[in-house]
């Protein structure tokens, strides 16, 4: 093995790749690739499956927050 030949990409390269990837097509066509995201996040063989999964639970909390949050302001102001 030469040490000028060149290496492939690691495995830190490939996630941000495939995170970018991921991102790109979800700004462009948001309905359909929620769709497929969420099949790749059920098959579990993708390396971006745990980061799927983080940004969903976070993102079901933040909803859940967001919503009492609101009624919270709504019941202090008005009462």
């Amino acid at each position: 093995m030469n040490a000028q030949q060149v290496q492939g990409p690691d495995d830190t390269e490939l996630i941000l790749d495939e995170i970018r990837h991921e991102a790109s097509s979800l700004v462009h066509h948001p309905v359909e690739e929620v769709r497929r995201l969420t099949h790749v996040a059920a098959d579990g063989d993708s390396p971006t499956t745990p980061l799927l999964v983080t940004l969903g639970v976070a993102g079901f909390v933040f909803a859940i927050l967001a919503v009492l949050l609101v009624l919270v302001l709504l019941i202090y102001y008005y009462n």
